[in-house]
């Protein structure tokens, strides 16, 4: 016999995990949708040259790209997408005469990473994905931003920061310290911060480069790491940036963008406590050009980001000679929803259809089926026991999945063309109610426990 276990990363999805997953991925579309963002798929396999083109993708997210492999086919010449940002490029660069400009997306979907697998971290993974391409404006930088926090509080994540920073301040600080072309190496060790620590980031930085650059002095080092630990706050961190960046043009068009973008969030408001600025943010891909954002939920850091992005504005450079600049995010629908599981915040959100109809025994079938065609009818999620077994059981089933309330009728209450209506949590019932109201009083039961559910 073949052992059933999926490949380590890898997991099957029970329906405990995937009605709130799909209830927060239809909370996402909407939110998206609302703001003028379309709809678009790219296939989960890309040419490999796609995927590992100079810029595409940082050395470490190409070290765990996934090559497919078909008899006959040309190895290395096919790949398992790492993100969807890449694969929008192309497809912009291919399609942008019948898209026009700009052009906003969404796109949700798998993808693919041969890391170390970890909590909330997996090889395969869904991200949901939106981007404008197109435009400069920081209208959009500032909408990306917004977009998260309205898609988070709309699925009803609390006590979330979204961290915000544009490459072009650190670009600025490196140029102060005589690193300007070294942007690259130094702001993907700086990435790691957080996870490693500052004395491995610090030792990192002082090391030769694998061509042979030299590393920094550890004098540079130490200004780098000082810059980024003291550069957390709020507008005072902007402040304090000017000061010291004054005279750097790219550190002041990255203060100034920062500037209006926290104006403009403010504006549309976004609750000041979760913005907040860390001029030591780089995001590891190599991308990245002007602001970027990560965003992790209080108390939870241990997670990593679960929404996080930025402005590109040289990627479809791959693909086309035309300048397409952009600025997007990913929310990680996979990392979120492993988070929210292990605070407790799903519990409640594991049946999709609020009512069972019980097939009682002795009662003709045609009588729950069209009282749960009446139900679906009006909007209303019913499922039907299969079998004419024991009632009891049948209401133990329907506690066991979810359901909220349960439609009985026995043979007594067909005669009488009446039916029974079970609260599933209290065991309290309403008995004798005629046919003709079963759609209101359905409805009215419902709306009452939402209403309880919202309060408690």
């Amino acid at each position: 016999m073949i052992d059933p276990r999926v490949a380590g990363g890898l997991r099957d999805l029970p329906p405990s995990v995937m009605i709130p997953r799909e209830w927060m991925l239809d909370t996402f579309r909407r939110t998206f949708g609302g703001f003028g963002f379309m709809p678009i798929e790219t296939p989960h396999i890309e040419r490999m040259e796609v995927l590992t083109g100079k810029g595409a993708g940082s050395d470490e997210v190409l070290r765990q790209i996934f090559e497919v492999t078909n008899r006959g086919g040309t190895p290395g010449e096919l790949a398992l997408r790492f993100d969807l940002t890449v694969p929008l490029a192309r497809f912009v660069a291919k399609h942008v005469d019948e898209l026009g400009l700009p052009f906003k997306r969404y796109a949700i979907g798998s993808v693919f990473r041969g890391e170390r697998p970890a909590k909330g971290r997996f090889r395969e993974f869904v991200q949901c994905d939106f981007d404008t391409i197109g435009t400069e404006s920081v209208l959009s930088d500032a909408e990306t931003a917004q977009v998260i926090h309205d898609a988070l509080a709309a699925a009803g994540v609390p006590g979330f920061t979204i961290t915000l920073n544009n490459r072009k301040i650190l670009d600025g600080m490196l140029e102060s310290l005589d690193l300007a072309g070294r942007s690259g190496p130094v702001l993907r060790s700086l990435d790691k911060l957080a996870k490693v620590g500052r004395d491995a980031v610090l030792a990192e930085l002082q090391k030769p480069a694998g061509d042979g650059t030299p590393g920094l002095t550890q004098e540079q080092a130490a200004r780098v790491l000082e810059f980024a630990e003291r550069g957390r706050g709020g507008v005072d961190v902007l402040r304090e940036a000017e000061n010291s960046l004054g005279t750097k043009p790219l550190a002041g068009q990255g203060i100034a963008n920062l500037r209006t973008v926290l104006d403009l969030l403010s504006a549309a408001g976004v609750p000041e406590d979760r913005v907040a600025i860390d001029l030591g943010l780089a995001r590891g891909l190599d991308y990245y050009t002007g602001i970027v954002f990560e965003t992790t939920i209080k108390g939870w850091e241990r997670f990593g980001s679960v929404a996080s992005g930025g402005r590109y504005d040289n990627l479809a450079s791959l693909f086309t000679s035309r300048r397409l600049p952009g600025v997007g995010a990913s929310i990680g629908l996979d990392r979120l929803l492993a988070l929210m599981d292990e605070a407790g915040w799903l519990k409640g959100m594991t049946k999709s259809t609020p009512v069972l109809i019980a097939n009682f025994p002795g009662t003709d079938p045609v009588i729950p089926f069209r009282m749960a065609a009446q139900l679906r009818a009006s909007g209303i999620g019913a499922e039907i026991y299969p079998e004419a077994i024991q009632v009891g059981k049948q209401m133990g089933y329907g506690s066991a999945h979810g359901h909220k309330v349960a439609v009985i009728v026995g043979p007594d209450e067909a005669a009488r063309e009446v039916f029974n209506l079970r609260n599933l949590a209290t065991r309290q019932e309403d008995k004798g109610l005629s046919w003709s109201v079963l759609v209101d009083s359905v409805h009215s039961v419902l709306q009452v426990l939402e209403q309880e559910g919202a309060r408690s």
